[in-house]
């Protein structure tokens, strides 16, 4: 049963909570990140992720929705405060019932997962490097996921997974897509290689000569994605076994990254619809 501790003013452990949602650092010091939004904590329940503790508003009779949350999170803490203190935390214009913060999943235990993922049909992973913003890293992850894809690892320095806007621009499939961050290229094909059949590492770039429906993903494929300013690295496009592109016949020189990501997951379903369907 959760441990109910009253929070009546901007305390250490009020404080400690506002730290999650604006420090990297101390999230994952911590191994805790911070989630607000109908979704993604609906999908953490389902999903079965591991809650330390939930917020709500003292003296505010908590809808059905909320209570039933709150039961099936099975939560170490909650956290009663003024509506205020609920406000203070939120960033949204309506704060959501519910606060939590939700304990992480370890990298090794995620690429085992997908490793592992079920290979009935070809499988699909992003790779995104040196992501900028959290919340073009949420959109893919939400695209990666309605489109079938087997998980989503990032790689370099740049926006964090935990971050609560690549979680909540997910809308919840951050918590149902198994993601994971890694060092670099290397890192990516030395994963790669503990298939036991290797997958196809294929980079995305405006100066390929491939064009996106002309590539193969009846097989497993790892996606490689660069960011949003500079687009793959040399150490990634020599890392590469194939090399992609989007043509482009408008006046627009690139697409968003999230866009042109979402487009090539499509493109691995269509191929993938089609097949099953001649099957």
């Amino acid at each position: 049963m959760a441990q109910v501790i009253q929070i009546g003013a901007r305390n250490a452990t009020f404080q400690q909570i506002e730290t999650l949602k604006r420090n990297r650092e101390k999230r994952h010091k911590q191994g805790l990140f911070f989630i607000e939004s109908v979704h993604a904590i609906e999908q953490a329940v389902y999903h079965r992720w591991q809650f330390e503790a939930i917020c709500y508003a003292r003296g505010v009779r908590l809808s059905g929705w909320a209570r039933d949350m709150l039961s099936k999170a099975d939560a170490a803490h909650h956290y009663e405060m003024s509506q205020e203190l609920m406000a203070e935390l939120s960033d949204r214009d309506e704060p959501c019932e519910l606060i939590a913060l939700i304990r992480m999943r370890s990298n090794e235990e995620t690429l085992e997962a997908m490793r592992n993922a079920p290979a009935d049909r070809p499988r699909l992973f992003i790779a995104f490097d040196r992501p900028q913003n959290p919340g073009n890293l949420g959109s893919i992850i939400r695209s990666a996921d309605a489109m079938g894809a087997s998980g989503v690892i990032i790689t370099g320095h740049g926006a964090d997974l935990h971050d609560p806007l690549c979680v909540r621009s997910s809308i919840g499939a951050f918590f149902a897509l198994p993601t994971a961050a890694l060092g670099g290229p290397e890192d990516v094909v030395k994963w790669m290689d503990g298939f036991d059949k290797r997958p196809v590492l294929i980079g995305t770039s405006a100066h390929a000569t491939t064009p996106v429906h002309k590539v193969d993903f009846q097989r497993d494929v790892v996606l490689a994605v660069g960011n949003e300013t500079f687009g793959l690295s040399k150490a990634w496009k020599a890392a590469c076994d194939e090399m992609a592109l989007i043509p482009i016949h408008g006046a627009a020189s690139s697409l968003n990254v999230a866009c042109a990501t979402s487009i090539f997951i499509y493109e691995a379903l269509r191929q993938r619809l089609i097949c099953a369907e001649q099957e």
